[in-house]
């Protein structure tokens, strides 16, 4: 899948996909939650320039959607997965919980989106190596978006992310292998 990105957003010193999306190709294979090691944290892809097709087309949706800047997963600690998007799901990857799902901002956007009939699913990572946990939540928090209540919106959010912590992450299978050519 190809989404038109948003002129004058780039990816800065964000290097969340570099860490949490498995690959396995011939020229590069990293297991889930391994930083790639072509990856300087907080600066971007050492082999830019020459950086697998898997690695130049995929991008978050705060890359392709009008999201404020507080929404880039390295700030924000979500990455909004673009995959289910043509099915009418978004997935937002709970890489780590700070504060921004308590705010205003992420209540209004997941409120706009379950409003406009958007599936929306939760999901988090489990250990290197493992596939994450995902569950679609748009039932569960429908009642507090309807509502407008936002502290029971973000205690639904919290209990969610416990309980997909309990899952039980099966391994990717993938061993590390580093062969970029120059």
């Amino acid at each position: 899948m190809s989404l038109p990105l948003l002129p004058d957003r780039d990816c800065g010193g964000c290097v969340e996909c570099c860490r949490v999306i498995p690959l396995n190709l011939p020229e590069l294979a990293k297991p889930t939650g391994e930083l790639c090691a072509y990856c300087v944290d907080g600066a971007g892809c050492s082999v830019h320039a020459i950086r697998p097709q898997t690695c130049r087309v995929w991008f978050c949706l705060w890359r392709v959607v009008e999201l404020s800047d507080d929404w880039r997963p390295d700030r924000s600690g979500v990455i909004v997965r673009p995959d289910g998007v043509e099915d009418g799901i978004i997935t937002l990857y709970v890489v780590r919980p700070t504060e921004f799902l308590g705010g205003e901002d992420f209540f209004a956007t997941v409120a706009g989106w379950i409003a406009e009939g958007i599936e929306v699913a939760l999901s988090i990572p489990g250990p290197v190596g493992t596939y994450p946990a995902r569950a679609v939540v748009t039932d569960w928090l429908r009642p507090a978006v309807e509502a407008g209540y936002h502290p029971a919106f973000v205690d639904r959010v919290l209990r969610s992310l416990d309980r997909l912590a309990e899952h039980d992450f099966q391994p990717d299978g993938v061993t590390a292998r580093y062969a970029v050519a120059s």
